[in-house]
């Protein structure tokens, strides 16, 4: 009875990505082979982070669309700088400060939303996508639209690494959703970021700051977003002004088939993340099978909406108790 009770309280998140992956290794050819799996965790490892990013601003209530085009402008930007086509010949003073100037994009981008959200009060869509529309704007005028190669040959070596099956872009992964994990579960951050989510005046009136916690939360997401990019231009070897064009809708889907609310308070790190292993696994089973790419985006939609509801209906009934 107990293990019953003890298999009815996982989120159904964990079962989609148990029943999927499994089926996957039965009935999809090529798939259960550790070059298959190796390959599909490094390309899974830009979505957990920019999902861990934006899953801090949905849980306030609101969201970031400037994260994926922060993608393409890290990359052209510090892959530029570390290049060996570059100035300082690929040297390690260029590799370094082409990651740290991808970094503070991701930092200063997120400074500049969460200052226009909470000083002028604008909603958070508005400010994000004007921003998304702006940094494509400086990735386009910065290259020319010209894609950046010439990565360093350490910086190479870092992006197709591995332990095992585990690439090093994987842990990288996985240390941030750890980090993300803990500072939603167990700082007070955490806990006022649920709390003016779940109801910004009853937050206010306890003694919480909306504004600082919202502040703080596209800031996160902005240095989410500068990680992602470096794992980005390490996998790829290349930066380009194309990066996370199509990436928005995998993101939030990640987040919302874990099982996060949109209307904010509600949602787990930890569910977010196999939200983007799930999607993840979902892109790469179709492209094995040969699926035009239109078909994936229609079973990954149908997918999605019938996970988010599976869940939905579970919590109603969670509440109901």
């Amino acid at each position: 009875m107990n293990t019953l009770k003890k298999l009815k309280s996982i989120d159904a998140i964990y079962w989609f990505v148990a029943v999927f992956f499994i089926a996957a290794l039965i009935f999809v050819p090529g798939f259960a082979n550790l070059a298959a799996l190796e390959r599909l965790l490094s390309q899974g490892c830009v979505l957990i982070i920019l999902a861990c990013g934006v899953h801090l601003t949905v849980l306030n209530g609101g969201v970031d669309f400037t994260s994926t085009a922060l993608l393409a402008l890290t990359t052209v930007v510090g892959g530029s700088i570390m290049s060996t086509k570059g100035p300082l010949g690929g040297s390690a003073g260029a590799l370094f400060l082409g990651l740290l100037v991808m970094v503070l994009l991701g930092l200063g981008f997120g400074i500049i939303n969460g200052f226009s959200i909470t000083t002028f009060k604008m909603p958070s869509f508005i400010v994000t996508m004007a921003t998304q529309m702006i940094v494509n704007g400086l990735a386009v005028v910065y290259t020319g639209g010209a894609s950046v190669t010439g990565m360093p040959s350490a910086f190479a070596k870092f992006g197709k690494g591995s332990i095992f099956i585990f690439p090093y872009l994987l842990i990288v992964a996985i240390g941030v959703a750890v980090v993300m994990h803990v500072i939603t579960t167990k700082t007070l951050f955490g806990r006022q970021l649920y709390a003016v989510g779940t109801n910004h005046k009853a937050a206010l009136i306890s003694g919480v700051s909306p504004r600082k916690t919202i502040f703080k939360a596209y800031v996160l997401s902005g240095i989410c977003a500068g990680i992602a990019g470096i794992v980005m231009l390490a996998y790829m070897q290349s930066g380009s002004v194309n990066y996370g064009a199509t990436m928005f809708n995998d993101i939030m889907g990640s987040i919302i088939v874990g099982g996060t609310s949109p209307a904010g308070g509600r949602g787990k790190i930890a569910n977010t993340v196999m939200g983007a292993l799930l999607i993840n696994m979902i892109d790469s089973v179709l492209n094995i099978l040969g699926i035009p790419y239109y078909f994936i985006t229609l079973i990954k939609g149908l997918i999605i909406l019938v996970a988010a509801s599976i869940d939905l209906i579970r919590m109603e009934r969670k509440a109901a108790r």
